[in-house]
């Protein structure tokens, strides 16, 4: 019995939330896939993988692929944000061992069913904001009104945002997490509301969901 319970407390303490983790940081702008060196995450941090797709127009289409560490709030997310211009889809999934490489999730299907909301929609490749009359019909899960406000910083310096429909799971990703890829830091601002009149509320997401967004605007 002593032995079993020395046991069960070992295996406790390694999987115990808290404990660091060394995971692999990667990000590739062309496919879904990379390698890279691994890092020491911040304690109670996952091995995380995720991927976007970015659609403009029907035909021009982008795939992005990053691995890195994520906070629990940033695991198993699937979102996406609807513009005029195009689409944004994301996935996420994490892992909770050493070095490990977490399976590439399923994107979100596509869903043409209106669900009432309405939201207004515009791009700005200079600054953090825009404002317009027009609107867009928004469909399926994207019940929420977003505004996506995108900075690079280092090398290059580059400000834009994006402005439409948008899922609750990405509208709920909470935190600060603030990328660097290399000589390239990332950051994105997400400000969402129940409508199209006032966006309110301020949240970061992933570094790679950051350069996906810069991606569409040019």
């Amino acid at each position: 019995m002593a032995d079993l319970l020395r046991y069960l407390l070992i295996v406790s303490a390694l999987t115990t939330p808290g404990l660091s983790l060394s995971c692999f940081t990667c990000l590739d702008l062309t496919g879904a896939y990379c390698t890279g060196s691994p890092v020491t995450c911040s304690a109670g941090y996952s091995c995380v993988t995720s991927l976007s797709v970015t659609t403009v127009g029907s035909t021009n289409q982008s795939l992005s692929l990053s691995r890195g560490c994520a906070a629990a709030n940033q695991c198993n997310i699937t979102g996406s944000l609807t513009f005029q211009y195009g689409k944004v889809k994301i996935v996420t999934s994490c892992c909770d061992t050493d070095s490990c490489n977490a399976t590439i999730a399923t994107l979100p299907a596509d869903n043409a069913t209106v669900n009432g909301l309405t939201c207004r929609t515009c791009a700005s490749d200079t600054t953090d904001y825009c404002y317009t009359d027009a609107t867009l019909q928004c469909n399926g899960a994207e019940t929420l009104c977003g505004r996506m406000a995108t900075y690079l910083s280092g090398t290059a310096s580059v400000t834009n945002t994006i402005r439409g429909c948008a899922t609750p799971s990405v509208c709920n990703i909470l935190g600060n997490v603030n990328g660097a890829f290399g000589s390239l830091n990332t950051v994105v601002k997400t400000f969402c509301s129940s409508g199209c009149v006032g966006l309110q509320g301020t949240f970061y997401l992933s570094s790679l969901m950051m350069l996906i967004l810069m991606k569409i605007i040019f």
